[in-house]
């Protein structure tokens, strides 16, 4: 079979059974997405931040669905926070980053080199062989598989109009079951020991799973000083969420991910600060239709409302909970003006519920149990 490049790329795609795809408009990268768009008979819906994109596909990829984002050599860079927290957890399903590069620099603002920076980031990936590429792309998700880690494909965006030589295959789809584990899903200093013995081994191709896992500690009693004082004035919230919780929660890498851990067990997945919107719409596209998210203000404010716009534009019915501090609690308590929330909060106001009294327990039910029957977005200010 004769094919673009582009739609080489979509129809392996379609073929390995990836259903969650991620773009930000970019030459090479767009006309990708929208072959496989067309091909999949799918809404060719884009992401205005690589960070989000990123992050989008993760939560997919974490929760047993094969995925990809298509960015830019520029936009790995912007994603890099994202990009680096995801490799110390350890994927479900195969998750592979399709990098295309602008060599020439006709269709950028610079001529980016890539590769160094994904050797320096430990980022696996190899150049795609252009008259191999469908070989190429179902390796990548075969590595991506083994080794429980995102792979990057790095391609020549000038190329994207070649035809070439395409052998189809059958039987690539692959079905995976997503089972909770902390040590594996959830990014967290009480973890970081465990995980950074993982990804070297991972990054050295070694066997990461005879590294034994840490013992899961319980909160707030085997937690530093600093973590049990910064929680303490959530735990009401997180009695309730722990009874109304959906499906899948997805939370940031702050104060508030303690629950992760038991006896609250109210937190499913966690990486970097603000992924937790993006993560979820991950989930949700997975095919997990009960899923929350849970924010600080200051991670909302630093990323996290990026993916708000996502949610707009999908019309998903997530239920995403910002603690409201306004502080930074967890980096030193620098304040957070509450002109600057209500500013980014205005044009939300018609999915805006508050929790006025976040220490109140029938209030804070009440609030929940409403987002959780609503079958429309709903934003829960819990006001600390």
């Amino acid at each position: 079979m004769e094919l673009k490049i582009s739609d080489t790329i979509g129809q392996a795609l379609k073929d390995l059974g990836v259903t969650v795809v991620t773009n930000v408009p970019g030459y090479g990268a767009s006309e990708a997405f929208h072959s496989y768009a067309q091909i999949s008979a799918k809404r060719a819906t884009i992401s205005f931040n690589e960070e989000v994109a990123f992050s989008i596909a993760h939560g997919a990829s974490l929760v047993g669905k094969r995925s990809a984002v298509m960015i830019k050599s520029q936009g790995l860079t912007k994603a890099g926070n994202a990009a680096v927290d995801s490799l110390y957890t350890s994927i479900t399903a195969g998750f592979v980053v399709f990098i295309f590069e602008d060599l020439s620099g006709k269709h950028s603002d610079n001529i980016l080199e890539i590769a160094p920076i994904l050797r320096g980031m430990s980022f696996p990936f190899k150049k795609a062989r252009i008259e191999n590429l469908y070989e190429d792309i179902i390796s990548c998700y075969r590595e991506s598989e083994q080794r429980k880690l995102p792979y990057a494909l790095l391609i020549n965006a000038d190329k994207i109009d070649k035809v070439i030589s395409v052998k189809l295959k059958n039987n690539l789809s692959k079905s995976f079951e997503f089972k909770r584990n902390l040590p594996a899903q959830v990014v967290h200093p009480m973890l970081a020991d465990y995980q950074y013995k993982v990804f070297m081994a991972k990054k050295t191709m070694l066997d990461f799973n005879s590294i034994r896992q840490p013992d899961i500690p319980n909160y707030p009693k085997d937690f530093p000083t600093r973590y049990r004082e910064g929680g303490q004035k959530y735990v009401k919230l997180f009695e309730s969420v722990k009874t109304l919780k959906g499906d899948i929660v997805t939370g940031d890498t702050s104060v508030s991910s303690c629950f992760a851990f038991p006896p609250y067990n109210c937190i499913d997945l966690v990486t970097h600060l603000g992924g937790s919107i993006p993560l979820a719409i991950g989930a949700f596209k997975a095919g997990f239709k009960d899923v929350w998210a849970i924010t600080g203000d200051f991670g909302f404010l630093s990323a996290g409302h990026m993916g708000l716009i996502e949610i707009l534009e999908r019309n998903l019915p997530l239920k995403v909970i910002i603690l409201y501090n306004k502080e930074a609690s967890a980096t030193g308590g620098q304040t957070i003006h509450k002109r600057i929330m209500m500013r980014v909060l205005a044009g939300y106001e018609n999915f805006i519920k508050h929790i006025s009294n976040p220490q109140d327990p029938f209030e804070i039910n009440e609030v929940l149990q409403e987002a959780k029957e609503a079958d429309e977005f709903r934003l829960i200010i819990a006001d600390y």
